[in-house]
């Protein structure tokens, strides 16, 4: 519901953080709204932007895609680093 409520009112890209949503924290294409990068916590899905020419554009429509990309997405694994808090 947040996610439609934020489309409704011309958000288009944000933060979902730690929640299992692949839908809201995966980037689609301004243009044609295909998925781009698909992404659910810290794995990477789906992957429809084309870097072949050194820049990102989407591969269904060939929109210019903001950002630095690779050909292929690479390994996106956990991130977590472990802090230790004294008190």
């Amino acid at each position: 519901m947040a996610r439609q409520i934020a489309l409704n009112h011309g958000i288009r890209y944000a933060y979902t953080g730690n929640i299992h949503d692949s839908d809201g924290g995966s980037t689609r294409c301004h243009q044609c709204h295909s998925l781009l990068i698909e992404r659910d916590w810290y794995v990477l899905g789906e992957w429809g932007v084309d870097a072949s020419d050194g820049k990102g554009v989407c591969q269904q429509c060939g929109t210019p895609v903001a950002g630095v990309f690779e050909q292929q997405p690479g390994v996106w694994g956990s991130r977590r680093v472990p802090v230790k808090i004294v008190a």
